[in-house]
């Protein structure tokens, strides 16, 4: 048999390989139009049912707040109590919901959100854009613009917005461990394109519930769907062609100082993503880190369970958060915060 030419030889392994990526992209396109369909099934059902059951009315809500002109679908709601003294300056608590990067809206949080603006608090929720649309860096450098927005509607709202709160659950609580990253570390915020407004916004405390800390290690999870949400998040790529200084700057866990904010840990007994959280737990503790850890245990400790307000394990955890925050507030605002 005669030896095919280089030139031919190299063509050939290079149509070979695009046939094997075009096939691996209509796999990923199928299942994520599959995932996606499923996801938002489950929010609107979610809506409706359980994950805004025990919303609070003591709050007033302001819906659809454009932060970012030239992405106009982005947009976040406000959450604030209807008595609230607007000549007293209110701590911000932004929250940034999960769905794996790919789904879930601010308005299917909502009775968490409530409960933690009924406790005082300024409570902003963010819609930043779902992958593969938004892939990264886009979700935290949109959350930034919000962290921008903010900044610049101080005065209007009375907000002290020196030092904000962040948290999320599952996808969000891995983007509030970014910006915790981000504001702590110089040399992981230098490789992001910020809003220069809030680039250095300083985060004084996360709540982190049943988060995804580090991408890689998430794949060896066995968590359903997984590869595809980190395939998403990473804008639809074969994850086999991910850099390794891609999943660093991925993994808010590979960039823990001292330096950065005190925490509040939510994880779940039965989640499988559960050793993520405490593995960010131990990292805490060796960099010497503030952090408290409710650990949901029954039947019901299930992933992001905290959203649910019905349950008995998600009162347990929202009472710690709570605290948590309170004991974070700066002391010239906490005694107007209300009680638990």
């Amino acid at each position: 048999m005669k030896n095919i030419p280089t030139k031919y030889g190299d063509l050939r392994a290079r149509t070979v390989k695009k046939i094997k990526r075009f096939r691996k992209k209509l796999v990923y396109d199928l299942k994520f139009a599959y995932v996606r369909t499923g996801h938002a099934k489950n929010e609107f059902l979610g809506f409706l049912t359980v994950f805004n059951v025990k919303r609070s009315r003591l709050v007033k809500t302001e819906r659809l707040v454009h932060f970012c002109p030239e992405k106009p679908r982005l947009y976040l709601n406000i959450y604030m109590r209807r008595d609230r003294d607007p000549s007293v300056k209110a701590p911000v608590f932004v929250y940034i919901h999960g769905g794996g990067w790919i789904g879930g809206l601010p308005e299917t949080r909502e009775a968490f959100n409530t409960r933690i603006a009924e406790a005082g608090y300024f409570v902003v929720s963010l819609y930043y854009g779902h992958s593969p649309y938004y892939p990264h860096p886009e979700p935290i450098e949109n959350i930034y613009k919000a962290f921008a927005w903010l900044k610049t509607h101080a005065e209007e709202y009375n907000i002290d917005t020196d030092a904000i709160f962040v948290g999320g659950e599952s996808a969000g609580a891995h983007l509030s461990a970014m910006a915790g990253a981000i504001s702590s570390s110089p040399e992981y915020n230098a490789r992001f394109d910020l809003d220069p407004v809030s680039r250095h916004q300083k985060i004084a405390g996360l709540v982190l519930n049943c988060g995804v800390f580090d991408l890689k290690k998430a794949l060896g999870t066995d968590f359903k769907n997984i590869e595809l949400y980190i395939q998403s998040y990473c804008g639809g790529e074969p994850l086999d062609e991910v850099t390794e200084e891609v999943w660093d700057e991925i993994s808010p866990i590979r960039h823990v100082t001292p330096d950065f904010p005190p925490c509040f840990l939510i994880s779940a007994e039965r989640d499988r993503l559960a050793p993520l959280t405490a593995d960010l737990a131990a990292k805490l503790a060796e960099c010497g880190v503030e952090y408290a850890h409710y650990h949901g245990k029954g039947r019901f400790a299930v992933h992001a369970f905290a959203v649910v307000q019905i349950l008995k394990i998600t009162r347990e955890a929202m009472f710690g958060a709570k605290l948590f925050l309170r004991s974070h507030t700066p002391p010239e605002i906490l005694p107007r915060i209300r009680k638990l």
